[in-house]
């Protein structure tokens, strides 16, 4: 099989796993806290693991990691029936990697879709499981059952949620198309970082009886290192003002405290990436051959009418 269909075959994996993620995550949030829901936050993880080996494979082979995805079930139902949502899931992925693997002729390619299968198989029983647990002793009641939240509120949180979702994928792609290894770890920590973000919101907001809209905006994604690091430092900025603005909004402390807590981490996020522009900049001018000094224009400037970001110590006086 020509390196074309194989590069497709594993963007559509990678498609069915960020759904995975998706769907996983909205049922462990769902629940609330306890052993099953950390249990099925563990079994996302692993599929953000394949994910990630996938759009590895597919950069090897020259192709381009799709951050698109195949659309989770986010309707409302009992535990058990989410769990058995979850075990369909896990049959569909099973099914699908085997497709591919006897359509695939490259071994190590195939060891990888046979190692993600059984990850896959284990997730279904410990799905499984669950289900047959909530049927036999009862299905918990929901989170935040009968707790009021305001509209403006709930809009903060989601808008959190939407912000944290876009950053995950712009900074993991930034992370699976980049040449340099510092810039790809640094791409990679962020991109975990923003994870347990989204997870801080989306539970706060389950916690208060709504589900969490995982939708994203549009994802930067391109493969000039100094363009994507560019846009990176534009957005970290935008939120970091937006989540300033927003917290004397809330009266909530503990999710003052939240949004306190993720503004500071984009502020090092952003300064971070303004050292990593600069090092782009400079392989790139070595590639060129250019070993003059950058001029002032190329010095890294916040974007036309970017926010006037505080640091993070001024952010605490």
């Amino acid at each position: 099989m020509d390196k074309k269909k194989i590069i497709e075959l594993l963007r559509d994996d990678m498609r069915g796993e960020q759904q995975a993620v998706i769907q996983y995550l909205a049922h462990a949030y769902a629940l609330g806290e306890g052993e099953i829901p950390g249990d099925i936050e563990e079994i996302s993880r692993d599929e953000m693991r394949h994910f990630d080996w996938l759009a590895d494979e597919i950069v090897e082979l020259g192709g381009d990691p799709d951050m698109q995805r195949d659309p989770p079930d986010l309707s409302i139902a009992p535990p058990s029936v989410q769990m058995r949502k979850d075990v369909d899931l896990e049959q569909e992925a099973i099914d699908k990697y085997r497709r591919h693997m006897e359509q695939i002729d490259d071994e190590k390619i195939r060891r990888l879709l046979a190692r993600i299968i059984h990850d896959e198989i284990e997730h279904q029983k410990k799905f499984r499981r669950f289900a047959e647990e909530f049927e036999q002793e009862g299905e918990p009641e929901p989170e935040g059952e009968g707790e009021e939240v305001s509209e403006r509120l709930a809009d903060i949180i989601n808008y959190g949620v939407r912000h944290e979702y876009t950053v995950i994928l712009q900074y993991l792609y930034h992370s699976f198309v980049a040449d340099d290894w510092e810039l790809k770890e640094e791409m990679e920590n962020a991109a975990i970082n923003e994870m347990q973000h989204m997870g801080w919101l989306g539970e706060e907001l389950q916690e208060k009886g709504q589900q969490p809209d995982f939708n994203h905006e549009e994802p930067f994604l391109s493969r000039d290192h100094v363009a994507n690091l560019k846009a990176d430092i534009a957005i970290e900025d935008e939120v970091t003002q937006a989540y300033s603005n927003q917290i004397p909004e809330v009266e909530d402390e503990e999710l003052q405290e939240i949004l306190a807590r993720i503004r500071d981490h984009e502020i090092y996020h952003s300064d971070v990436f303004r050292d990593l522009l600069e090092e782009a900049k400079e392989r790139q001018r070595k590639a060129r051959g250019d070993k003059s000094e950058a001029t002032d224009e190329s010095k890294d400037e916040p974007p036309s009418g970017a926010p006037d970001v505080p640091s993070i110590g001024s952010l605490r006086d």
